[in-house]
């Protein structure tokens, strides 16, 4: 076990002192690119491929097309076969028939659409860059919770303060990891809500009010994604400035105090 908490302390010192001033000039990086400049919002929108009613209507005329040349020559050859029929029993039967014809009522004609709509490529680009940082933070944040409460001493009375800084800043810890696990829940919702519209727009292609407000969810999202971003950065930045001030007191939050009697 002695050597389990040593490997702990190396690793969360590690993360503090080099691995989180590194991710956090990544994400700064990152967040200064063009990818994720609010010039890209127009992009975002323009990548947003729905189906119109013009697709929709041009495909199942297509498809209805192809149906009516198949359904016409078997007609054909029915009918054929039937006026064969029809001349035999003429010929057989000299008294008069009384010939029935039935009416068939076309309904109104059903568009289905037929295809796949595509999530926006460059939302998905920027989940797949940002995903690492956040499945990373929460990683490392759970070993430096865990370095924190291995440092924590035995309850005394008095001298104190040291453990107070490290319960304060375990708690910073926490409301940080907090925060960042709903990250992955708004990705869920995203993506759960687009397709909700998605299914509207398949239903509705003349409806315009269901295209626009994919195109606005996506930009929310592009919004939500540098949010994240900056975020994290702050984050992995934060985590490292408190620890750094305070690891003497972390590491050693009781001073010793020796008391000579001469």
């Amino acid at each position: 076990m002695d050597d389990y908490s040593t490997k702990i302390k190396l690793s969360a010192e590690h993360l503090i002192r080099v691995v989180f001033p590194e991710k956090a000039l990544e994400l700064d990086t990152l967040v200064s690119s063009p990818v994720l400049s609010f010039s890209e919002v127009s992009k975002v929108r323009a990548e947003t491929r729905l189906p119109t009613a013009d697709d929709i209507v041009a495909h199942s005329n297509n498809v209805t097309s192809g149906d009516d040349r198949h359904n016409s020559t078997s007609t054909l050859n029915t009918n054929t076969t039937k006026k064969r029929r029809t001349d035999s029993t003429d010929n057989a039967n000299s008294t008069p028939s009384i010939a029935t014809s039935r009416t068939v009522d076309v309904g109104t004609p059903v568009y289905v659409f037929n295809g796949v709509v595509p999530s926006n490529p460059l939302i998905t680009i920027l989940e797949e860059k940002l995903k690492p940082f956040i499945f990373h933070f929460l990683d490392s944040i759970a070993i430096i919770k865990l370095w924190i409460q291995l440092m924590i001493p035995k309850v005394e009375d008095g001298n104190n303060f040291g453990v107070s800084i490290q319960e304060d800043s375990l708690a910073e810890i926490r409301t940080l990891e907090t925060d960042v696990t709903q990250y992955l829940d708004l990705t869920y919702k995203y993506l759960v809500s687009r397709g909700e519209l998605i299914k509207k727009v398949a239903k509705y292609p003349h409806v315009d009010d269901y295209r626009r407000s994919v195109q606005s969810l996506d930009e929310k999202q592009f919004v939500s994604m540098r949010f994240i971003a900056l975020e994290l950065r702050n984050h992995y930045t934060s985590v490292h400035d408190l620890l750094m001030k305070n690891l003497e007191k972390i590491k050693r939050p009781r001073s010793v105090q020796t008391h000579s009697m001469y």
